[in-house]
């Protein structure tokens, strides 16, 4: 027998929201309307549902001017075919109806992004910087758990050359990784291994990575990834993926580093062509999100061993480690 929905007034601390939605998914399922729809046939009523996604979420922020249709506030209404699949109809800001049936309607003017601009300042960076200088081939890996954020501690046997830097072999999946300090100039480089990712050439970079957002480079020489660490600087942050010093494919995100200046359209137009020749010709592993993996492998509130530009960070143990065992 299905539990009986709690009432709105029972779920007033409630909020819905989104995190790390990349355009595509917005595209193919929707944003709050696809959360709507995951409490609903979770057993929550509609209107228990929607309050968590506009009155809740309106006064926890303190928009006193919306998040209920009632007099004094703004009307912004989203018009749904039903309360059970939520698709939209239309949608009102202000009382003017902004878009109708997937197409937005109304006229818009790029804002002045500039005080906001990028963040992305590297100082003293160059290939010489990603250099291990490892004193055993027995080392500390960042092993990927497909699927999701968390990492495992792994261990391997690796080769290394005359300076003791790691040399990528093709028949064990273990890739160098670095973080790149990007906000005040430091120079900090913090270097690892990654274990399960799939790379099997070239580099992979970001400046999206939680939650300090420095730059994370993933790849199989030092080359490709001073050239991909590169790219990021000179188009002011985003992604790109290189393969013997030439940029295969980019996406820049000009606004902090973070956020693109382009329609969400041509944004996913671009990540459809980064994510597969990422997997087709870098050799990412299929079952491996090849940005969203990367952003978190330096976020030291999940575990089990991550990467900040300052080094390996244990997370169970909240302390810095050494690469070598």
């Amino acid at each position: 027998m299905r539990r009986k929905s709690p009432s709105p007034a029972k779920l007033r601390r409630f909020l819905l929201c989104s995190d790390d939605l990349h355009p595509k998914t917005i595209f193919e399922k929707g944003h709050l309307n696809e959360h709507l729809r995951l409490c609903v046939a979770a057993g929550l009523s509609p209107q228990a549902a929607i309050t968590m996604a506009t009155l809740n979420a309106a006064d926890c922020y303190h928009f006193d001017d919306r998040g209920a249709l009632a007099p004094g506030k703004r009307a912004d209404i989203v018009l749904f075919e039903d309360l059970k699949d939520f698709h939209v109809l239309a949608t009102f800001i202000g009382g003017q109806k902004a878009a109708e049936k997937g197409q937005y309607l109304l006229p818009f003017t790029r804002a002045d992004y500039s005080a906001v601009g990028s963040s992305v300042c590297i100082a003293g960076f160059s290939e010489a910087k990603l250099v291990m200088h490892l004193t055993s081939d027995r080392v500390r890996t960042i092993d990927i758990v497909p699927g999701g954020v968390v990492t495992e501690k792994g261990e391997a046997l690796i080769h290394r050359d005359g300076r003791g830097d790691f040399v990528y072999d093709p028949q064990a999946d273990i890739v160098k990784v670095a973080v790149v300090e990007r906000h005040h100039g430091t120079g900090c480089v913090g270097l690892g291994l990654l274990r399960g990712y799939g790379l099997k050439r070239g580099a992979v970079a970001v400046s999206v990575a939680h939650d300090s957002h420095n730059i994370i480079v993933a790849g199989t020489n030092n080359r490709d990834m001073a050239a991909a660490v590169e790219a990021l600087e000179g188009q002011k942050g985003g992604m790109a993926i290189v393969l013997d010093g030439t940029v295969l494919a980019s996406i820049p995100l000009p606004i902090a580093g973070l956020m693109s200046d382009q329609p969400a359209a041509a944004v996913d137009a671009a990540m459809d062509e980064l994510y597969a020749k990422a997997h087709h010709i870098l050799g990412v592993s299929a079952d491996v999100d090849v940005i969203m993996t990367l952003c978190f492998m330096s976020l030291p509130v999940i575990p089990k061993l991550k990467l900040l530009d300052t080094g390996l960070f244990d997370v169970e143990a909240f302390d810095f480690v050494p690469i070598e065992l």
